[in-house]
């Protein structure tokens, strides 16, 4: 398994990435990325070989159902020319969001369907996967919980699976050990975030209420990393593991630092 983080392509992240001991990254692209521009992709992808990384996944951060029909065709179209160029970089998964409308369950599936219908027939020509990342972004994310999950991956094919994040789940009060079990074969990219739960505040506030759980890195908040490399060993899981640096405590100045213990604590598990 390797070990990643999200991050840029500029010369100092990478030069960063190399000397902390990282493995590779995983990059944004969206409508209009100059990754998209082939010479672009190939000198990217020799700064990348210059440092010994691996561009481990391709993150697609857009919305195909924002009700604006001409956004939502350069979404869609974004998507498909980003599984195009991830051949450039030898990246087998495309990961993003399931966004899919805020409206009811019953039309966001109809939307998955019709949307990520397309996406799958087209990575599974080209030989990759898809990883939906389970934020639930204010309900416009119909891939957030395992409920949703079992109804999405009935309406379309394996090709299309998870980047399992446990840090939304936990604070949604949902058993992220279990999931990774019950969706063994459809997880097909990892991403290492913690969640604090501070429960003094959740006394006060409620759960309706803010600042009761915040993101953290791996090993800074309540998760068990050494349950989640168990059951990743145990489910035979064989792609890659990517630190989303969501940390306030260690933001700014701070960063690099951040990345640093996260991957500690994920090397001492793996």
């Amino acid at each position: 398994m390797r070990l990643g983080f999200i991050g840029g392509y500029d010369e100092k992240t990478l030069a960063f990435a190399q000397k902390a001991g990282f493995e590779g990254l995983e990059i944004h692209t969206k409508t209009g990325s100059e990754l998209f521009n082939k010479d672009t992709a190939k000198k990217v992808k020799a700064a990348f070989d210059k440092h010994d990384l691996a561009v481990i996944s391709m993150f697609h951060f857009e919305d195909y159902c924002s009700g604006d029909k001409m956004k939502d065709a350069a979404a869609f179209d974004s998507f498909l020319k980003t599984i195009e160029i991830s051949d450039v970089f030898n990246t087998k998964v495309i990961t993003c969001n399931a966004f899919a409308g805020k409206v009811s369950e019953d039309e966001q599936l109809k939307n998955f369907e019709r949307i990520f219908g397309e996406f799958a027939k087209a990575a599974e020509d080209s030989g990759k996967l898809i990883g939906i990342e389970n934020c639930p972004h204010g309900g416009r994310n119909v891939g957030y919980s395992p409920v949703l999950w079992k109804k999405m991956f009935e309406i379309v094919p394996p090709v299309v699976g998870l980047e399992f994040d446990p840090s939304h789940l936990h604070w949604m009060g949902i058993d992220w050990l279990q999931a990774i079990y019950d969706f063994a074969d459809r997880i097909h990219m990892f991403h290492a975030k913690d969640t604090e739960i501070r429960r003094n505040r959740l006394k006060v506030a409620g759960i309706e209420g803010r600042g009761w759980w915040r993101y953290r890195l791996p090993g800074w908040g309540e998760i068990n990393w050494k349950q989640i490399f168990t059951a990743l060993l145990e489910i035979g899981y064989t792609g890659d593991m990517v630190i989303e640096h969501e940390d306030p405590v260690y933001d700014g100045e701070l960063r690099e630092k951040g990345l640093e213990m996260g991957l500690r604590t994920l090397q001492s598990c793996n």
